[in-house]
């Protein structure tokens, strides 16, 4: 047997008998990993930025090999920050201002009216009159018609109160529409109970009203009809028979004419 002994890098190779015994140094190089042997041969500092051969730790994601920038370095463009922030434009309010040199659009309406006074029909005749007679859109001319109102009784005098009073009933009101109804009937519903009651009493009438009318049957509807309940009835035809046999009695009994189930009897 061949015994030899190596020592290199605190690492004791021993063979006896092609049998190894290990035991692990600490390696320093960039590929050596903590609790394995150290990796043997020339090692560079490149190899520790070479994905294919930099292990990954188990349990843990692999080693980052891009040299990154520090902690201070931001990624991306990086812009002011805003003053006028989500709060800030909440909180107020600012009405919109329309711009004073913007033109105003056509005034299709003007246009379609003094055509048809001119009697212009077609569209042709119709786009050669908008273009010899313009017409736009006065500026403010909406929010001056919908800010006008007829002068109201209130306007002057602000004890004037519209309407009338309950109690104050017409005569034709009141044959019309009958008496006053209570405030109490009002807040517990008896309208609606009455309501009910009526239409429970009309219940029958309405149901009467109410039944399906099935349509009228035509010729092809009862000749479907007819094909549909022969095939669902068949009628029974005999057993088919050599002719020269159909005249000779049978001799035994095969119990054809019988229902054959559990309560079926032979006996006789």
């Amino acid at each position: 047997l061949h015994h030899c002994l190596l020592r290199k890098n605190s690492t004791f190779l021993v063979s006896s008998n092609y049998k190894i015994m290990v035991r692990i140094g600490q390696g320093t190089g960039p590929l050596d990993q903590p609790g394995e042997p150290p990796r043997q041969g020339t090692q560079r500092n490149s190899m520790g930025v070479n994905t294919l051969l930099l292990k990954a730790e188990l349990g843990k994601v692999k080693t980052i090999t891009t040299t990154l920038p520090t902690e201070e370095f931001a990624y991306g463009l990086s812009r002011p920050r805003d003053a006028e922030g989500a709060r800030e434009v909440t909180l107020k309010w600012v009405e919109h201002q329309p711009n004073p040199d913007a033109k105003p659009g056509p005034d299709f309406k003007a246009m379609n009216f003094l055509a048809s006074v001119n009697d212009i029909t077609t569209a042709n005749e119709q786009r050669d009159f908008r273009a010899a007679h313009p017409k736009t859109l006065k500026q403010g001319s909406t929010q001056s018609k919908l800010k006008q109102h007829l002068p109201l009784p209130s306007d002057n005098n602000s004890d004037f109160t519209y309407g009338r009073q309950s109690a104050a009933r017409p005569l034709e009101e009141t044959r019309l529409t009958g008496p006053t109804p209570h405030i109490k009937n009002v807040v517990q519903g008896s309208f609606q109970q009455d309501w009910v009651h009526k239409n429970m009493q009309r219940q029958e009438f309405i149901t009467s009203h109410q039944t399906k009318m099935h349509p009228n049957a035509t010729k092809a509807s009862e000749g479907h009809a007819t094909k549909a309940k022969a095939a669902l009835d068949p009628v029974e035809k005999e057993p088919w028979k050599i002719k020269k046999f159909s005249k000779v009695q049978a001799k035994t009994n095969s119990y054809n004419e019988y229902k054959v189930d559990e309560y079926t009897s032979f006996e006789n």
